[in-house]
């Protein structure tokens, strides 16, 4: 994860935290990074064997406000891509085809971070 926010300078200026922990099998990893535009990204995976099962990635202004966030919660059934998600801090939850931190990024660079 850390070399993919490095990889990143334009888009991901600084990271204010990062843990890496391992159980077994079961690798997590959790980070707050600050975007260009002076928001935040925070980022939580859990691997478990070597594959991603659980990701939330949020988007949220310098007063923690929530702007956008990709989760694959399985609270939201009624979306298309369940559980792969989208909340929109105005419009609610969408259909999201973003499933790792590699698509966030991708976005956030495409979009621009304030979407």
């Amino acid at each position: 994860m850390r070399a993919q926010l490095d990889a990143r300078p334009a888009l991901v200026v600084a990271v204010l935290s990062y843990e890496q922990r391992l159980r077994g099998s079961v690798e997590q990893f959790k980070a707050v990074v600050q975007l260009a535009d002076g928001s935040c990204l925070h980022i939580n995976e859990v691997w478990i064997g070597g594959e991603l099962r659980k990701y939330a990635y949020y988007q949220v202004t310098p007063a923690n406000q929530v702007i956008r966030g990709w989760d694959n919660a399985p609270h939201h059934p009624e979306v298309p891509t369940h559980p792969h998600h989208l909340h929109l801090h105005h419009t609610g939850v969408q259909a999201s085809e973003v499933h790792s931190l590699a698509d966030v990024l991708d976005v956030l660079e495409t979009e621009g971070v304030n979407g």
